[in-house]
């Protein structure tokens, strides 16, 4: 009986499930090939090695360390603000209701709206730079934009990713059974002791997939660091943008493209037994 349940349930979720599988795969599947001379459309389709050649390129080096320092500030940049916010809406407090509301006000925001509010806040004349120089605290605006450190961007992208990662984390942390904690406390713990070695290891299992989730978000970014970002380095995916819609170069954009989902799932690979190996300090 409990064999023909589980055969209903994925004859139901065939049809969604199964329709994404299916088309994700063919084109994974196609761009592999891509990358190695296959499906070309600026010339014969033929197997080689030379589109790879690519990714020894300086150029391509640069734009691989910015997309990887922009994935793992924004990451854990979110990470710092959004955990102690989860810690917080778990207790009850006046306007509690108001206050997350007002934090879930990124999610309805578009990406590139985002970014040029961002942008005006912090442009040569902007909000931010005008705020500094009535108080006094600097004689001549910033330059906050378009610089190689990418600033700009990962502001944008920690603004738009702490109520993504503050939705999953926190639904982690209310499952934490409260009597738990006051036994803790019962026993002399104080709040540092309680977060470190109650509340933090048992939320790791959020924690991890706030991180895979926001990492592969800003690691492969486009439209904010389109609008936002430098003209040089640039993310993968800008990169990628650029060598297939304006050189035409579609065997080595293929080649990007298997350079992102390798490096996403590597990471994810390697957060997930960082989390086992804190988890077993802990």
């Amino acid at each position: 009986m409990k064999k023909k349940n589980q055969i209903f349930t994925y004859f139901w979720l065939f049809p969604g499930v199964g329709y994404i599988i299916f088309f994700l795969s063919i084109t994974i599947v196609m761009m592999v090939l891509q990358s190695f001379g296959f499906f070309s459309l600026t010339a014969a389709s033929q197997f080689s090695f030379k589109y790879w050649q690519y990714l020894f390129d300086r150029q391509f080096l640069d734009c691989f360390l910015f997309s990887l320092k922009i994935g793992l500030v924004s990451t854990f940049g979110a990470l710092i603000f959004s955990y102690p916010l989860a810690l917080l809406m778990r207790k009850s407090f006046i306007w509690k209701k108001t206050f997350g509301s007002i934090l879930k006000i990124p999610l309805f925001v578009p990406a590139v709206v985002g970014a040029f509010l961002i942008i005006n806040l912090m442009a040569y004349h902007g909000i931010l730079n005008e705020v500094l120089l009535k108080l006094g605290l600097i004689k001549e605006p910033l330059r906050m934009l378009y610089n190689k450190w990418g600033i700009n961007i990962i502001v944008i992208q920690i603004w738009k990713n702490i109520p993504f990662q503050l939705l999953i984390i926190s639904s982690v942390v209310e499952t934490i059974r409260t009597d738990i904690e006051e036994a803790a406390r019962n026993l002399g713990a104080n709040s540092f002791a309680v977060v470190r070695y109650i509340m933090f290891p048992l939320s790791i299992p959020g924690i991890l997939a706030a991180v895979i989730i926001v990492f592969i978000f800003a690691f492969g970014d486009y439209v904010i660091t389109k609008v936002a970002g430098p003209t040089y380095p640039t993310t993968l995916s800008v990169q990628m943008q650029t060598i297939s819609m304006m050189f035409m170069e579609w065997n080595k954009a293929a080649c990007i493209g298997v350079i992102i989902m390798v490096t996403s799932a590597l990471s994810a690979a390697f957060f997930a037994k960082l989390a086992k190996i804190i988890q077993g300090i802990k």
